[in-house]
C-alpha cells in the first residue's frame, strides 16, 4: 500500500504543474466539451474497414467485457467532466459508428442526460468517425452536414468535419463544427500539409456560415493534432488568441493560454500537447443578449483516477499500453468551456 501511495504521489507531481485549476460551475451556464475517446470500437468485424484488431480474436482481444468496461469508464468521465456535471454539448472522436454512441449514452451514468446523437460515417480507413452529443431538452438539431478535406494528392482520406445547426430551448441558433484532423504519423512537419488542407476546409465552412449570417454563433471543436501555435491553426485558420482583438470573421481560440502554460490534453514522451481545443466566433465573446463564452472557463478535465501510475506515471490512463490491457479511459483528457445566456 505504501508503494502504491508513493506511485500515485509521483503521478500527481508529474501532472499537477500542467493541470489547470478546477473550475467552479457558474449557475445557469451550459458546458461545451470535446473528448477523444480513443478507439471506441464495437466487437464486430466491419469488412469495409481495418478494425480487425478490435475484435475478440484480434490483437487486442476486444471482447464484450472489455467493450462494456470502456463504455462504463467513458460514461464516468463524461458525467463529471464539466465542473462535476455532464456537458450540455459534447463533441467526440475515434468512435467506430453510431451504434457505439447509442451504447454510450444508454450507460447508467448518462441516461438522465437524455443525449441525442449526430453521427456520419467517414471514409477513414480505420473506420473511426466524429460525433456530437446534445441534451435534447436544451437543443434541437435543424440541419447537419459533413465535409471531407481533399487529401487526394497524398492518396489519403481522413475524418469528415461534421456540421450541426440547431436551436436552443431559448430559441437561439448555434452552429457546431466537429473535427479530427490528420495525425502526426510520419512526423509533425512531414504530415503538416494534410492538416493545413483540413484547416482550409474548415475555414471555408466558417466563412460560408458567416456570409449567410454575420452574427452567427459558431463553436468549433476537435482533436486538431496540432497546437494553437502551430501553422495550421495560427496561420491557415487564422485564429486569434486575444478575445478583445478578434476580427469580425475570426475565431477565438480559448485554449491558447493553456498551451502557453505548457499544459495539454495529450502527452507524447515527456511533452504535453494541447491538441484538443474549442474555438468560438467573435459573436460569442461580448454579446450580452445571447449565448456568450464565460471568460477564463476553458479547462482540461484530468482527475487523479484518470492518471496512470507506474512505468508511464503521469500519462492519461488509457485502455491499452501497446498491447497490454490497462482498462483505462483514453489517451486524451477531455476539454470544456462554459457559455451563458
Amino acid at each position: 500500500m505504501k508503494i502504491h501511495a508513493i506511485l500515485v504521489a509521483i503521478a500527481l507531481l508529474a501532472v499537477g504543474c500542467r493541470r489547470p485549476i478546477k473550475q467552479q460551475h457558474i449557475e445557469g451556464a451550459w458546458a461545451i466539451g470535446f473528448y477523444n475517446v480513443e478507439n471506441l470500437f464495437d466487437t464486430q468485424d466491419d469488412p469495409h474497414t481495418f478494425d480487425e484488431d478490435f475484435t475478440p480474436k484480434g490483437k487486442m482481444q476486444w471482447n464484450n467485457e472489455r467493450y462494456q468496461t470502456k463504455l462504463s469508464n467513458l460514461a464516468t468521465v463524461i458525467s463529471q467532466m464539466a465542473s462535476g456535471s455532464a456537458p450540455v454539448f459534447l463533441g467526440v472522436c475515434e468512435v467506430e459508428n453510431k451504434s457505439v454512441l447509442e451504447d454510450l449514452v444508454n450507460e447508467e451514468k448518462l441516461k438522465k442526460e437524455n443525449y441525442g446523437i449526430v453521427h456520419i460515417e467517414s471514409p477513414d480507413e480505420r473506420g473511426i468517425d466524429v460525433g456530437f452529443l446534445y441534451q435534447k431538452d436544451k437543443f434541437t438539431v435543424t440541419h447537419s452536414d459533413h465535409f471531407q478535406p481533399n487529401l487526394s494528392e497524398f492518396q489519403d482520406k481522413t475524418r469528415d468535419i461534421l456540421y450541426i445547426k440547431g436551436k436552443t430551448s431559448n430559441d437561439e441558433t448555434l452552429h457546431f463544427l466537429i473535427n479530427h484532423w490528420p495525425s502526426r504519423g510520419g512526423g509533425r512537419k512531414e504530415s503538416e500539409p494534410k492538416r493545413i488542407i483540413a484547416a482550409q476546409t474548415l475555414k471555408a465552412q466558417v466563412a460560408k456560415i458567416l456570409a449567410a449570417d454575420s452574427q452567427a454563433k459558431i463553436i468549433v471543436m476537435g482533436d486538431f493534432n496540432d497546437e494553437p501555435s502551430n501553422k495550421s491553426i495560427s496561420q491557415t485558420l487564422g485564429v486569434s488568441c486575444e478575445a478583445n482583438s478578434t476580427a469580425a470573421n475570426q475565431l477565438f481560440n480559448a485554449f491558447c493560454g493553456i498551451e502557453k502554460q505548457d499544459k495539454g490534453s495529450y502527452r507524447y514522451r515527456d511533452y504535453w500537447d494541447m491538441l484538443d481545443q474549442i474555438m468560438v466566433s467573435k459573436t460569442m465573446l461580448n454579446d450580452t443578449a445571447g449565448a456568450r463564452v464565460v471568460p477564463q472557463s476553458a479547462n482540461i478535465f484530468a482527475e487523479e483516477w484518470m492518471i496512470q501510475t507506474g512505468k508511464y506515471s503521469g500519462f492519461p490512463l488509457r485502455t491499452f499500453g501497446g498491447r497490454n490491457y490497462l482498462g483505462g479511459y483514453s489517451d486524451h483528457f477531455p476539454v470544456y468551456l462554459q457559455i451563458q445566456f
